[in-house]
């Protein structure tokens, strides 16, 4: 019997041990691998998550204003995201969009593009937060009142920064932001104007958003 008690003493004490341990744990907060595993799924910073959003472009060209006399395109964009906490305040929000950008003359120029914007979030406070960084586009389509164009002579691929702000309503979103290319729509090596180079997108962007 003796030789049974004392490993059962030592196992009710090792018990008792680490229920002491564990109190003061769930009191204070999450434990360290509770708190790794937030900082990873972004469930700690007030902006996190993933979801959709959608909303309306207002697009034009910079950089031949003067010369082509272009008025405003208004279309729309739609897609997914998804952000990656890294601390409480700064957060990476990744991107994948399908955009419809352009411009009008004496027609309508309309461009479609698959954008990925890559962004860097920062909280001011649990609800609202402001966007940074780089941009890809690729174009998929082109069309001058409806009708399809040959891509052959315009860039099909644009870069730049885009840049905004966001409010957050429990799970719903509102932001604004502006986009602005840094690539020439035209190819002036296919064309030979060497004016394609400066004819680049500009965009602003008001939009809607779902998170989860």
């Amino acid at each position: 019997m003796k030789k049974f008690l004392l490993p059962a003493l030592c196992l009710i004490v090792s018990l008792s041990c680490f229920a002491q341990e564990q109190e003061p744990e769930d009191l204070q907060g999450p434990t360290t691998i509770q708190r790794n595993h937030n900082l990873l799924s972004g469930s700690d910073a007030p902006n996190s998550g993933f979801g959709i959003k959608g909303g309306v472009n207002f697009a034009n060209v910079y950089g031949m204003r003067d010369i082509i006399d272009s008025d405003m395109h208004t279309n729309f964009h739609a897609g997914v995201y998804a952000q990656i906490a890294l601390s409480e305040k700064f957060s990476l929000q990744p991107e994948g969009l399908y955009s419809r950008k352009g411009f009008e003359t004496d027609v309508e120029n309309r461009f479609d593009y698959l954008e990925l914007p890559l962004l860097a979030v920062y909280n001011i406070t649990d609800n609202f937060s402001l966007h940074l960084g780089p941009q890809l586009s690729v174009m998929i389509a082109a069309k001058q009142d409806d009708r399809e164009i040959n891509m052959d002579d315009l860039n099909t691929f644009d870069y730049g920064a885009a840049g905004g702000a966001e409010l957050k309503f429990g799970f719903v979103r509102l932001g604004a932001r502006y986009n602005l290319g840094f690539a020439g729509l035209l190819d002036e090596g296919d064309t030979g104007l060497e004016m394609g180079k400066d004819m680049k997108h500009s965009v602003a962007q008001l939009y809607l958003g779902l998170g989860f």
